[in-house]
């Protein structure tokens, strides 16, 4: 049998050189992840459309075979994340907006579904083409949902009665 002693004592030093070597590992891993840079089309493309925008965070992705660029930015105050492609067009992108600059049609629909409700969170969605809002709730039995510019509801959809 093993000195019992020998096996704490080993297991004690394995912990402690995990432990002093983990920070550093960690460390490394970060630096790799975050040295993503930025096309000079999508560079540009992002500076001339939010010139007082701060980048948060870079990455790079691939969506559908493509590689893309999700750039995380605030802008007086409020975040926005974008995805592009390489040569500078957005694909998608979420901004966050404040409840106010809501279209009247938005905020309308969910009031007349949702009178107990009040929003916590606005968003405004831009995916293949189309701009939709996502509005997070308080107070109604739904969390969120998302809507057309002109109050048309996405999500959730509007349930259908059999009669």
């Amino acid at each position: 049998m093993s000195n019992p002693r020998v096996i704490v004592r080993a297991l004690c030093a394995a912990a402690l050189v995990l432990v002093v070597s983990s920070p550093a590992i960690a460390a490394s891993v970060q630096a790799t992840a975050a040295k993503v840079v930025l096309p000079a089309a999508v560079d540009a493309a992002f500076k001339k459309a939010y010139p007082k925008a701060v980048i948060k965070n870079v990455s790079k992705e691939t969506e559908d075979g493509k590689t893309v660029y999700e750039v995380e930015s605030t802008d007086n105050g409020l975040a926005r994340d974008l995805v592009y492609l390489p040569d500078g067009t957005v694909l998608s992108y979420e901004e966050v907006i404040t409840v106010a600059s809501l279209p009247a049609a938005v905020t309308a629909a969910i009031k007349a579904r949702y009178p107990k409700a009040t929003i916590s969170v606005a968003e405004k969605a831009f995916s293949n083409g189309v701009m939709n809002y996502e509005v997070v709730l308080k107070g109604a039995d739904v969390t969120e949902v998302e809507l057309t510019p002109e109050g048309k509801w996405i999500s959730p959809a509007i349930k259908k009665s059999l009669a």
